[in-house]
C-alpha cells in the first residue's frame, strides 16, 4: 500500500474532509496503540488528497516517534508469492480485484490461503491487511499461521513476522493477547484509612501528584500519591549492591472514596495485601482487580520499579541502573509467561528449543527482538546503560547476534548448559559466587547446590555476603531430596558457625523442620520449645510450626504449640495471625478425629 495518485485537479471539498476524517481516524488508532491502522489511514487520506499537509505530517510523526520499538514505526510491505505457479494462481485471482479497500483485499488473501494453506505470502499479506484496519487479534492469528509455515525456510522472516506480531498484541482488540499489561487493585477507603495504612507501613514514600503541563496547578488536588517499597531507602554510598536498593511494589493513590494499587508486576501487588489489609484492621476489605495492556511506549515498564537513593555519584548510579537491567531480564522476566510464546515462559520456551522445537525458537527470538528494541530507544538509553541483549540470548540459549558485546567467560548471564559445563575448580570465589548467583535464578537446586558446595570450598568466602541462608536452604534441600538428613544437619551446622552465628536461629527452626519431615517429631518438638524459651519464635514463626508439624502427620506434637500461638496471636490482635491460628485449629481437629 503506497500513497501514490495520478491526480492532478485540485481536490474538492468533499474529498478534502474525507481526507481530513481519515487523519483523525489515524490519530484515534494511535491512541489506541494501533500504529499500523494509524499509518494505512494517513496513507489512505493521501491518496485522496496527494500534498494534505495533516497527513503528510502525521506520517513524518509516526516515522521519528522514536518512543516506539522500531517495528511499530516501520514501512510494512506485502510479500509476493515465492514461485511462478503461485505468482500465476494470485494474478487470476486479484485481477480486478479492489486492493484500496482493505477489508476486501483481507478477504481476498483469505481467499488466496484457503485456497492454498500453504502460502505463507498470502498468509502475511492477509496479516498486514487486517492490522491497517486495526483488527490486530486476527492479524496475530494469520502471523501465527506464517510462523508455522516459515520456520522451516526462512526463519528470518518467521521471526520479523513474529516481532510484527509482539507489537500488535499491545493494541487494542488483542487486549487478551497482551504480554505487557499495567494490573491495578482499587479498594473502597475512608478518611480513617489513611493514618493507619501510613503508621503501619512504613516504607511507603510520599510522591507528588500529577499538576497541569501549563499552569502547573494540580490536577488532583484530593489525592495522595506515594510509592510502596519492599525496604527502606539506603543511604548513598558507593558501595551499595542492587540487593541493597528497594524495588517499587507498587504506586499508591489515595482519594476520598478509594485506594488504588498499581503495578506492571502482579506478584508486587500480591505482596503487598497482606500488609494493607493488616495496617487498616480488615482482613474483609473487598479488593477489585482490573488488568489493561500497557502502552506501547511504556511496554518495559517493568524493568523501572528499582529506585536508587538521591545523591548518588555517576558511576554507582550507572552500575546500579545496569545491574537493575540484567537483574530483570535475566534473572526474572525469563520466568513470566507469555501469550507471544504459547504461554510458555522465555526459560521454557528456550528448554523447548534445545528440544528440537524450532517454532519456539523463533518466537524466543521475536520476543527478544522486541525488547531490544525497546532498549535501543533514546529516551530509555540510559536507563538502559548500554545493555547488551545477547546476554540475555545467551542466557536463553539463543544464537548471538554480536558474540564480541559478550564476555563468555562471565558465568552471570550463563544458561543452563553453560553452568552445567562450567568447571568449577579453576574459578576464584568472587567468580563462584557470580556463578551461583547466575545459578539460583534457574530454580534448579541440583545446579545450584554444585556450585554452592565448591563456593564453602574457596578460601575466605564464608564472611561473603552471598553465604547465606539462601545458599544454605539450596544445600539442605537437594540433601534432603536425595534422602540424606545427615547431610542436611552437616550444612545446617555450617550456616550456624557463618558470620559468627548472626543466623543461628533460622538455621534451628530449619533444623526442626528437618526433624519432622523425616519422622521424628519428638526432636522437633524439643526443638520449637528451646527455640520459644530462648524468645527467638515470632507468632507467625511458631504457626509455621504448627503447620509443618501438621503436614507432616504430627497432630499430637502440633497441638500444645497450636494452643500457645492462639494465646499469642488473640493477646497481640494481629488479625492476620488470629485468622491463621483459627485455620490451623480446623485442620488439627480434623487431622485428630481422622481414623
Amino acid at each position: 500500500m503506497s500513497e501514490t495518485s495520478g491526480q492532478d485537479r485540485p481536490p474538492s471539498s468533499i474529498e478534502t474532509d474525507r481526507a481530513l476524517t481519515l487523519v483523525h481516524e489515524g490519530w484515534n488508532h494511535l491512541q489506541l496503540q494501533r500504529p499500523l491502522a494509524a499509518w494505512a489511514a494517513w496513507q489512505r487520506a493521501l491518496r485522496i488528497v496527494p500534498e494534505l499537509p495533516q497527513a503528510r505530517e502525521a506520517l513524518a510523526c509516526l516515522e521519528s516517534a522514536s518512543d516506539l520499538p522500531v517495528a511499530a514505526r516501520v514501512e510494512h510491505r506485502f510479500q509476493a508469492p515465492d514461485d511462478p505457479e503461485k505468482r500465476s494462481r494470485w494474478d487470476s485471482l486479484i485481477r480486478g480485484g479492489d486492493l484500496e479497500d482493505l477489508a476486501k483485499a483481507a478477504d481476498l488473501f483469505a481467499s488466496l490461503s484457503i485456497d492454498d494453506p500453504a502460502d505463507a505470502a498470502a498468509w502475511f499479506n492477509r496479516a498486514l491487511c487486517l492490522a491497517w484496519i486495526g483488527r490486530n487479534g486476527e492479524a496475530i492469528s494469520c502471523l501465527d499461521r506464517v510462523v508455522q509455515l516459515r520456520t522451516a525456510d526462512d526463519p528470518e522472516k518467521a521471526v520479523a513476522a513474529w516481532t510484527l506480531a509482539e507489537v500488535l498484541r499491545q493494541g487494542a482488540g488483542a487486549e487478551t493477547l497482551a504480554d505487557d499489561l499495567r494490573f491495578a487493585w482499587v479498594v473502597p477507603w475512608s478518611d480513617q484509612d489513611t493514618p493507619r495504612l501510613i503508621h503501619g507501613c512504613p516504607t511507603l514514600q510520599k510522591k507528588p501528584g500529577p499538576r497541569d503541563p501549563i499552569t502547573g496547578v494540580s490536577q488532583f488536588p484530593s489525592a495522595q500519591v506515594f510509592e510502596w517499597l519492599d525496604r527502606p531507602m539506603p543511604e548513598p554510598v558507593s558501595w551499595l549492591t542492587l540487593s541493597d536498593v528497594p524495588r517499587v511494589l507498587a504506586t499508591v493513590i489515595i482519594t476520598p472514596q478509594s485506594l488504588r494499587l498499581s503495578s506492571p508486576d502482579p506478584l508486587a501487588l500480591e505482596r503487598v495485601r497482606a500488609p494493607l489489609l493488616q495496617a487498616i484492621g480488615d482482613l474483609q476489605r473487598e479488593i477489585v482487580r482490573e488488568a489493561a495492556p500497557l502502552p506501547l511506549t511504556l511496554a518495559d515498564a517493568a524493568v523501572w520499579t528499582f529506585r536508587r537513593p538521591e545523591a548518588l555519584d555517576d558511576e554507582t548510579e550507572g552500575r546500579l541502573a545496569r545491574e537493575a537491567v540484567e537483574r530483570f531480564y535475566e534473572d526474572f522476566w525469563i520466568h513470566l509467561p507469555r501469550h507471544g510464546l504459547g504461554d510458555l515462559s522465555p526459560l521454557q520456551a528456550s528448554r523447548a528449543a534445545k528440544a528440537g522445537d524450532p517454532v519456539a525458537r523463533v518466537r524466543l527470538t521475536a520476543v527478544v527482538r522486541m525488547r531490544e528494541q525497546l532498549g535501543a530507544r533514546p529516551r530509555t538509553a540510559i536507563l538502559y546503560q548500554g545493555y547488551p541483549f545477547d546476554r540475555l540470548r545467551r542466557r536463553l540459549g539463543l544464537e548471538l547476534d554480536n558474540p564480541a558485546s559478550v564476555d563468555l567467560d562471565d558465568p552471570s548471564c550463563m544458561s543452563e548448559d553453560d553452568l552445567d559445563r562450567l568447571v568449577l575448580e579453576p574459578l576464584t570465589g568472587p567468580s563462584l559466587a557470580e556463578a551461583y548467583l547466575s545459578a539460583t535464578a534457574f530454580g534448579d537446586d541440583r545446579r545450584t547446590a554444585r556450585i554452592a558446595a565448591q563456593l564453602l570450598k574457596a578460601p575466605g568466602m564464608d564472611s561473603s555476603r552471598v553465604v547465606n541462608p539462601d545458599l544454605f536452604a539450596v544445600l539442605v534441600r537437594e540433601a534432603i531430596r536425595v534422602d540424606n538428613p545427615r547431610e542436611a544437619q552437616r550444612w545446617l551446622e555450617r550456616g550456624r558457625a557463618t558470620h559468627g552465628g548472626r543466623d543461628r536461629r533460622t538455621y534451628d527452626i530449619w533444623d526442626a523442620e528437618i526433624h519432622a519431615r523425616t519422622g521424628d517429631p519428638d526432636a522437633a518438638s524439643a526443638q520449637y520449645r528451646t527455640l520459644l524459651s530462648e524468645g527467638g519464635l515470632e507468632t507467625s514463626q511458631l504457626l509455621d510450626a504448627v503447620e509443618d508439624l501438621l503436614l507432616n502427620g504430627h497432630a499430637e506434637h502440633a497441638g500444645p504449640l497450636l494452643e500457645l500461638a492462639k494465646e499469642r496471636a488473640d493477646r497481640e490482635g494481629d488479625p492476620l495471625n488470629i485468622a491463621r491460628a483459627r485455620s490451623l485449629s480446623r485442620e488439627e481437629t480434623t487431622d485428630t478425629s481422622a481414623p
